[in-house]
């Protein structure tokens, strides 16, 4: 059996010689592993766990031990993990259908089962994981809307009160106002029956003062001497109808007494005047005093239209419509208000 020197190149570089048995019928792999053992008889460092080494031509090698020579080269390699190659073009490959579309449910995972399927899977355990806490989502909910119905049944009474309240309000209001119109009617009535009797009283004067001269005219009258029936006729006539020139006699003479009740007749009339002035002229409203637009609707539709005239703005609408733009001008002054509600 030939022996060959092979000089072997190691992984640090550096090169040994190595004597190698070789079979001159063994075939390629035969002096592949002849030359593994011989370098591992020499040195175990040479050829490590997991390398290769191999002769540099095995073809040329076998010519030249049948020949005689005694010397090769080899080279000891270490081997790469992994696949024959071509991984990264499936990878792009996969990333543009990937790209092309996003339902992956009928794709399949390494253990080849649908990701449809694994993801149902997955969607049902977590339901049932969360059972629980659905249940007291629901609990919670359940008196969530519970005290939301208690709090509005409190609210509802609150709000009854507060109209029941703002009724009894307005209901007062409404009754003062009709006691305090007809209570003014009143006094008108009484104040115009008392000036009639006054009147009354003063036009019975002034008969009375006719009489009275005509009885003293009578009084001396010669032709009563003359024709007693006569002159009684005449009296009676007069003072049945005083003629005019006893109603200018008895214009022109006054007692001190019909003097006086003249003067208070005619200053009757001036003094009732102012009165009646006062009664009609109203007082200047307050809208500090209400506060809502509801208690403005007591003054009624004439005196909130007066209100708004006084004011320039527009008076017409319903009785609701008036108060509530009257009721603007308690917070606000004319320059605020929209140029709408104005009077044009």
């Amino acid at each position: 059996m030939p022996v060959v020197v092979a000089l072997v190149r190691a992984l640090d570089g550096r090169t040994r010689c190595v004597d190698v048995d070789i079979d001159a019928t063994s075939d390629r792999d035969g002096l592949d592993r002849a030359l593994r053992d011989a370098c591992a008889r020499t040195d175990a460092r040479l050829c490590p766990k997991g390398a290769v080494v191999r002769f540099s031509s095995r073809r040329s090698l076998l010519g030249r031990a049948r020949g005689g020579s005694t010397h090769a080269r080899a080279e000891v390699t270490a081997t790469l993990i992994g696949g024959k190659g071509g991984f990264g073009t499936q990878l792009r490959t996969a990333a543009r259908r990937g790209r092309q579309t996003t339902n992956f449910d009928a794709c399949r995972d390494l253990s080849g089962r649908r990701l449809r399927a694994v993801n149902g899977e997955r969607k049902i355990a977590e339901w049932e994981a969360r059972k629980e806490e659905r249940e007291k989502e629901i609990q919670a909910e359940k008196m969530a809307s519970k005290q939301a119905s208690v709090s509005g049944e409190a609210r509802l009474r609150e709000l009854e009160e507060k109209e029941r309240e703002s009724y009894q309000a307005e209901r007062e209001l409404v009754n003062e106002s009709v006691n305090a119109a007809v209570a003014s009617g009143i006094g008108k009535a009484i104040a115009l029956e008392a000036a009639k009797r006054k009147s009354a009283a003063n036009g019975k004067d002034v008969v009375e003062s006719w009489d009275e001269s005509d009885e003293s005219d009578d009084d001396f009258d010669d032709s009563a001497l003359l024709f007693p029936k006569a002159s009684t006729a005449n009296k009676r006539a007069r003072v049945a109808s005083p003629s005019a020139e006893t109603c200018e006699r008895a214009a022109e003479v006054e007692t001190p007494k019909t003097a006086e009740r003249k003067a208070e007749r005619n200053a009757e009339p001036a003094s009732t005047a102012p009165k009646t002035e006062e009664v009609q002229e109203e007082v200047e409203l307050d809208l500090k005093l209400y506060s809502s637009s509801v208690e403005l609707e007591a003054l009624g539709l004439d005196r909130l239209k007066r209100e708004l005239t006084r004011h320039g703005l527009k008076c017409g609408g319903t009785i609701t419509q008036r108060a509530e733009r009257l009721f603007l001008l308690r917070d606000k002054t004319r320059d605020e208000l929209d140029k709408k509600l104005f009077a044009k």
